[in-house]
């Protein structure tokens, strides 16, 4: 079977980076040469295109990740490095939301988990640590245990009554 056939064939089962084809038909035995012409052929047919690639993966991921968690699971599948971070860049939804869909769905696993144990699976999905700690400042003065005192530290006029009652 020739390099091309072997290719296509590869390529029907599913999309490939030019990297993963090349290691692919690199263990089929093919040398460098009838690779480097294959893969030129594809690229010409519209078959491979690593910006395509690139694209339709981060569009196609489920879980909410951050932008270098994405950047370096492409880069792993071999992908230029200037072409994953254009990629992420182009999504709809900001590394922001992304992030706060993430802890949202962490809290509804375990609603009462520790703010350090959300941070660190915060983490793990490749959030930067100062977009961490600004989603969980906000979530802390919305749902925390101090959500009910303003900003400036006064309780609201209700608030006020109340913890007034209990005193006396």
């Amino acid at each position: 079977m020739s390099v091309y056939a072997t290719a296509l064939r590869a390529l029907a089962q599913r999309r490939l980076t030019e990297s993963q084809l090349w290691k692919k038909l690199e263990r089929k035995g093919f040398d460098d040469a009838q690779i480097r012409e294959a893969l030129a052929r594809c690229r010409a047919d519209g078959l491979l295109d690593d910006r395509l690639f690139a694209r339709l993966f981060v569009e196609s991921v489920t879980k909410p990740l951050g932008n270098s968690r994405l950047v370096g699971q492409l880069v792993t599948r071999g992908i230029d490095p200037d072409i994953a971070t254009d990629s992420v860049r182009s999504l709809e939804i900001s590394e922001e939301q992304r992030c706060a869909d993430a802890l949202a769905r962490a809290l509804r696993r375990k609603p009462s988990a520790a703010y350090a144990s959300l941070a660190r699976s915060l983490e793990r999905y490749g959030f930067p640590a100062s977009l961490i700690y600004r989603i969980l400042r906000e979530h802390a003065r919305t749902f925390g245990p101090m959500s009910s005192i303003q900003r400036d530290g006064v309780l609201s006029e209700g608030e006020y009554s109340n913890d007034c009652r209990g005193r006396g």
